[in-house]
């Protein structure tokens, strides 16, 4: 049996969909809920938990037999006394995001992933800091406040157990060497195979060639600017890059309705910052959308701005390139590295931004063939059958 421990996130019914498609009734999915209910997973196969650690030990652990394999989809404490309490012949791997592995703790990789404004913000007002917030109520945040005391006095103990627990994984599933290289040399001892892998993110259900044939006219010059309300977006560099078109014709879309809550001093001084650069053209997505009608937005795009670091936003990026957008990437960003290694037309820097006319910045690209050998379904595939089945 596998078991798959996961969270309540956007990808996880496709991937339930190609595991049992690669070993039909031979995985168990365990999701963490921490809401009343499921807020993107739907999948009637899933068995959700308020906490995976003891339905682990009170339903499972005891069970375990030889063939048995363990899967991370989302590495946190959570899992951490799990996994080092499994017997060393049992195989275990991680279905990386990145985010995981990058993001938590924070405080060891934050200039690693902060442009200079957002680590500037970062130090201020989230390093080390609680923030409140009023939808929580006083009692909640009084809770939540002891509990962030304490994972601050017990973030050194944590680092070492997560050390631990990487160097315990037997194999690393994901698309990006790159990224799999730079855990190789932040966590000491990780030794796990890389295993070629992506979450499915919908591109078959997008029409290709959907830029506008031309911009201007009474239309506006539609930009899309990054995935969410996190600060790894580095939103307040990308609004500088942007500052030279104040006087085009333009709007920009900006999703802010995935990570930070609404009312976070992140997500108001960004919005508070588009406004003033851009005005009512600066659109900031409040709401969060299903994938169909998200990606129904694409369609009015002319171009992408994604000024992450750090591997994040990767189901955006390979949705716009298969609907045909040109991109512009944080030049750091192992993404970008991995699209320009793959020859992946018409990605280019933010940098780049002020010195092109609108139309190479609209130019249109053709990246089905060269999108189709960089998410390679058959080496997906092959992959879940040998892993899981």
């Amino acid at each position: 049996m596998n078991y798959h421990l996961m969270i309540d996130e956007k990808f996880i019914d496709d991937f339930i969909a190609d595991a049992e498609r690669a070993a039909p009734g031979n995985n168990t999915y365990l999701v963490s809920l921490y809401t009343p209910e499921p807020r993107y997973t739907r999948s009637p196969l899933i068995t959700y938990v308020k906490s995976v650690e003891r339905y682990w030990f009170d339903h499972i652990a005891a069970s375990l037999s030889d063939n048995d394999r363990v899967f991370i989809h989302w590495l946190d404490r959570r899992v951490y006394r799990i996994l080092l309490a499994l017997p060393p012949h049992i195989t275990t791997g991680i279905f990386c995001w990145m985010g995981d592995l990058v993001t938590t703790p924070l405080y060891l990789f934050d200039k690693d992933i902060l442009e200079p404004q957002s680590y500037a913000f970062f130090r201020k007002y989230k390093k080390g800091k609680f923030q409140p917030f009023a939808h929580h109520g006083k009692l909640k945040n009084a809770l939540l406040r002891l509990r962030h005391i304490y994972r601050r006095l017990h973030a050194p103990a944590e680092w070492r157990t997560k050390k631990k627990v990487m160097q315990r994984l037997d194999l690393f599933f994901h698309w990006s060497e790159i990224d799999y290289r730079w855990v190789e040399e932040r966590y000491p001892g990780f030794g796990a195979a890389f295993v070629y892998f992506f979450y499915g993110v919908g591109t078959q259900s997008i029409a290709s060639g959907t830029v506008r044939t031309a911009p201007g006219g009474e239309k506006p010059v539609t930009i899309w600017l990054g995935n969410s309300a996190t600060i790894e977006n580095n939103h307040f560099e990308a609004l500088d890059a942007l500052s030279g078109l104040q006087n085009e014709n333009i709007e920009i879309i900006c999703p802010l309705s995935y990570g930070e809550p609404v009312d976070s001093k992140y997500t108001t001084d960004v919005i508070r910052k588009g406004h003033a650069l851009f005005g009512n053209r600066f659109r900031p997505l409040l709401e969060f959308l299903d994938r169909d009608n998200y990606y129904a937005l694409f369609e009015r795009v002319d171009f992408v701005v994604m000024n992450h670091i750090r591997s994040q936003a990767a189901g955006n990026i390979f949705a716009f390139l298969a609907a045909g957008k040109p991109l512009f990437m944080n030049e750091k960003s192992s993404l970008y590295r991995l699209l320009i290694e793959k020859r992946i037309p018409n990605v280019d820097t933010i940098r780049h931004l002020q010195s092109l006319s609108f139309k190479e910045m609209t130019a249109k690209p053709d990246n089905h063939e060269a999108l189709q050998n960089l998410l390679d379904e058959r080496q997906k595939e092959a992959n879940l059958k040998k892993h899981l089945g």
